[in-house]
């Protein structure tokens, strides 16, 4: 790359303005808070959360962005800025360097946010880095849950991990294919399956999902980044409850189900298991959820663990599986 970090900089800050505060320029930005401040952040690590031979620096750029104002929307909050810091090889194109910035800006524009600082280094390997600020009047926590309260997801599960399966399975011909879209909806399925394109899409430029229709009935909420089964233990460790999951409740995309045909591998471990989906667990006592776009999947009970309700075979202990960095 021929531009030095102080051009890098100067490039950077022409690019995003920020109208509420000082951003980017100064040691600090400065914010300026009426409710409860949010602070999340979220690292993203070469051949650890994504593989350069599929993934483009504009997905990259897109999905720090999601996956940090992922947290920010699973507790209730407004999104308001984001730093980002990157540690980049003396080899990264210019091109690509313009291409990481054009998907955190359309990132920033779909979440109505804006950046306001960070900081650049060289690396050896990619390395980005994300911290998003939000705003909550009333944060809605991971603590709240409590017996009989039902449990909640925003969509379908399993999509980013199928999608993923299958990134690893294609040609490099195909991968390159893959690397060129930015709106997944305008090219025809890389495979003949249909649906297929939405999958990859879930995987490399996730869409966090805003809980402003629902937030209100949220007694606990967190998002779904490492699976179902794990995060869902988790949530229930921080209420001392156990959780049991009916499988006949659960939505089974299509996509996934072909996908998972496709590869020869277990499609309700994608939907259970899988992680990235970056949907919502919700938890709340209101029987008419489902009127707020959200979909049940279970409930809250009394008794540790985690408990598969199936139809014919009744109660299963279920394990917490699901994505884990160690």
């Amino acid at each position: 790359m021929k531009k030095d970090e102080l051009g890098l900089i100067k490039y950077i800050r022409e690019r995003f303005s920020f109208p509420e505060g000082t951003g980017i320029g100064d040691d600090a930005a400065v914010l300026n808070f009426k409710q409860s401040a949010l602070l999340t952040t979220d690292l993203m690590i070469e051949d650890v959360h994504f593989d350069l031979s599929y993934t483009s620096f504009y997905h990259l750029g897109f999905k720090i962005v999601s996956v940090n104002v992922s947290d920010i929307y699973a507790m209730g909050g407004d999104f308001k800025a984001f730093l980002f810091s990157a540690g980049i090889p003396e080899t990264l194109s210019e091109e690509d360097f313009k291409e990481l910035f054009d998907g955190i800006q359309d990132a920033l524009r779909h979440y109505r946010g804006f950046l306001v600082g960070g900081d650049l280094s060289r690396s050896e390997k990619v390395v980005l880095s994300g911290f998003a600020v939000g705003e909550a009047e009333k944060p809605v926590l991971r603590k709240g849950a409590e017996p009989e309260d039902l449990i909640f997801i925003t969509s379908s599960l399993g999509l980013s991990q199928a999608g993923l399966n299958l990134l690893k399975s294609l040609s490099d011909d195909k991968r390159k294919v893959i690397k060129s879209m930015k709106d997944f909806k305008k090219h025809p399925d890389i495979i003949e399956i249909e649906g297929t394109n939405e999958l990859l899409q879930r995987h490399l430029m996730p869409v966090a999902r805003n809980p402003e229709k629902f937030k209100d009935i949220a007694k606990a909420m967190m998002d779904i980044s490492d699976g179902l089964l794990i995060d869902l233990h988790r949530l229930c460790e921080e209420n001392n409850v156990g959780a049991e999951i009916y499988l006949e409740k659960i939505p089974k995309h299509p996509a996934v189900i072909k996908v998972a045909e496709y590869l020869n591998i277990d499609a309700i471990k994608l939907i259970l298991s899988g992680g990235e989906d970056y949907e919502l667990l919700v938890i709340s006592d209101r029987k008419d959820a489902q009127e707020f776009g959200l979909i049940q999947v279970g409930r809250i009970v009394e008794e540790k663990g985690l408990y598969l309700i199936h139809p014919d075979k009744g109660k299963i202990p279920a394990k917490p599986e699901g994505w884990q960095h160690f």
